[in-house]
């Protein structure tokens, strides 16, 4: 048996080219092709679970770093808040009054 090289191939194909322009593919060549093709794409490359995941993940990680800067980071959490400094306004106006 000859090793297949690219000589070969192009010998075989120069003396049988006669026959290469007379095949016709089957008439549901393209639908099972189209349904092969859908097939292995659709194994290979599903990418909506991922997006699913990353989008829990940032969720997860922007609500964690929110929580954490308020609790642990942010500078004025002991200060007094513009809504506490009103309500006390107020309840001192209402007491001398």
């Amino acid at each position: 048996m000859p090793s297949i090289n690219e000589k070969n191939i192009e010998n075989f194909i120069r003396k049988n080219k006669d026959i290469f322009g007379d095949y016709r593919l089957p008439d549901n060549h393209l639908e099972r092709f189209m349904y092969k093709l859908n097939n292995r794409i659709r194994k290979i490359i599903s990418i909506v679970p991922y997006l699913i995941k990353v989008t829990i993940a940032t969720i997860i990680i922007f609500a964690a770093s929110i929580i954490i800067w308020n609790n642990y980071i942010r500078k004025d959490r002991h200060d007094i808040t513009l809504r506490n400094k009103i309500s006390l306004i107020v309840s001192k106006k209402v007491h001398t009054s």
